[in-house]
């Protein structure tokens, strides 16, 4: 009894040692990979920063001028480019067109007593329910 608590402690012992060292062996692992991370991480802040600086030296404004002035013929805004407001059309009269499609699709209401009995029964909904029937059988083919 006594030699099978020994071997089972050792057994024991010998496991959590293989344990132990794989959990060390992953933790360097995984300390590897977060140290290429920080790295990779550097360098791209890094190319943020030369991209930054080339955005601040390819947008100078006395640069942009000297590019305008060699590539565009523009002309200084003067009173021949600019429209007074009574040159605008006028805005045709529209009149009152929510009152006209009222008037178009509105009928004598109905009180509750001059209804069909059928549509009396319905139950009252919020939107308009159609309801259709569907037939799924193919029609019959007379011969």
């Amino acid at each position: 009894m006594i030699r099978l608590l020994n071997v089972l402690a050792i057994v024991g012992l010998i496991g959590s040692a293989v344990y132990a060292y794989s959990i060390k062996y992953d933790t360097l692992y995984q300390a590897g990979q977060v140290s290429k991370l920080k790295t990779a991480l550097h360098k791209e802040r890094q190319a943020i920063a030369v991209l930054r600086a080339e955005w601040q030296l390819l947008t100078r404004p006395d640069r942009l001028q000297a590019a305008v002035e060699r590539h565009l013929t523009l002309e200084p805004i003067g009173d021949g480019h600019l429209a007074r407001l009574s040159d605008l059309p006028n805005r045709p009269d529209r009149g009152d067109e929510i009152g006209r499609l009222l008037a178009s699709t509105a009928t004598p209401t109905a009180t509750p007593k001059d209804k069909p009995a059928s549509a009396r029964d319905e139950p009252r909904t919020t939107g308009s329910v159609t309801t259709r029937t569907v037939s799924t059988r193919p029609p019959a083919v007379s011969r």
